[in-house]
């Protein structure tokens, strides 16, 4: 083979995969081990939202991280490694401020969600089967039992218990997928999605998620499973792609620690800057949860 073709051949591989190794090294390096979860008060004062009483729930000097809010509110459940060896499901309940393991396998488990009202988990596994799926953790019993139907590696996802509807992020193949563990109709959504977690948008049955769109810009988009509609909705400007959804509809999020939001029906190009913790706090903010009564915020500091 001559030098011409085999340069040919390695330029078109490089500009084939470069942006998407580019990607997984950033995907790396946002999951530094010593990371922790502070859970704040959440209230919105004069219009402003504010963030109080802040306090470290995780204390753990790893992996602690992917908080997810139960519906009641009462408490948290979040991935977190604590022996050194793979991650597992906790739960912290706010007022006795008590930790409990949930789950101790042989595997690491991560994104762990309530499964609608029934009080059970559900959190991506790598290592029960081939798959990289989703499954879920009856809670009374300590039962586990495959959730998703689907056979792609599943990264991060969001699940609507009510009407079956699965939007997830898929690990190898950069797209967002969806399925219903209902019906089985699973469809393709988009290619060039950022690795953040699909999130539930309030009082609506439609997901949102994170595209990379061809001209170079990041939007938070909206997909409604009931026509597959994709509609913009915000724009993101660095590289912190971890958001939340106030119950009135405002997008909240960081931006070097400050404080972020975009207002529910926002027309405008730009996000509101709120309260500032660089002083509280030294690592960089990412990952966020909001409790459904929009009283309290859990936040990721990675240090």
């Amino acid at each position: 083979m001559n030098n011409k073709f085999t340069n040919l051949i390695s330029a078109i591989v490089f500009a084939t995969f470069a942006p998407a190794a580019t990607q997984v090294i950033a995907e790396q390096a946002r999951f530094a081990p010593d990371s922790e979860i502070h859970l704040f008060d959440l209230a919105v004062m004069d219009g402003i939202y504010v963030l109080k009483n802040g306090s470290n729930i995780s204390n753990n000097n790893d992996y602690d991280s992917q908080p997810y809010f139960m519906p009641d509110s009462k408490s948290l459940v979040f991935a977190s490694a604590r022996d050194g060896k793979q991650t597992d499901v906790y739960r912290y309940t706010i007022e006795s401020k008590a930790t409990t393991q949930l789950t101790k396998t042989e595997h690491s488990e991560f994104s762990p969600k309530p499964v609608g009202s029934t009080g059970n988990i559900s959190f991506v596994s790598e290592g029960f089967n081939p798959y990289q799926s989703v499954w879920q953790l009856n809670v009374k019993s300590g039962e586990q039992s495959w959730l998703l139907n689907s056979k792609e590696p599943v990264g991060y996802y969001q699940l609507n218990e009510a009407t079956g509807d699965v939007l997830f992020w898929s690990r190898y193949g950069w797209s967002v997928q969806y399925l219903n563990i209902k019906t089985n109709q699973n469809r393709f959504v988009s290619g060039n999605a950022i690795p953040s977690t699909p999130q539930r948008i309030p009082n609506s049955n439609r997901f949102s998620f994170v595209h990379r769109q061809t001209n170079g810009q990041v939007w938070i988009k909206a997909f409604d499973p009931k026509d597959f509609s994709i509609t913009p909705i915000a724009p993101l400007f660095d590289s912190n792609y971890d958001y939340g959804w106030a119950p009135n509809g405002d997008i909240i999020r960081f931006d070097n620690n400050r404080l972020s939001v975009w207002p529910v029906g926002n027309k405008g190009y730009s996000w509101e800057m709120g309260q500032d913790l660089s002083q509280q706090l030294k690592g960089k903010i990412g990952r966020l949860a909001i409790s459904a009564n929009g009283k309290k915020l859990a936040l990721v500091e990675s240090r």
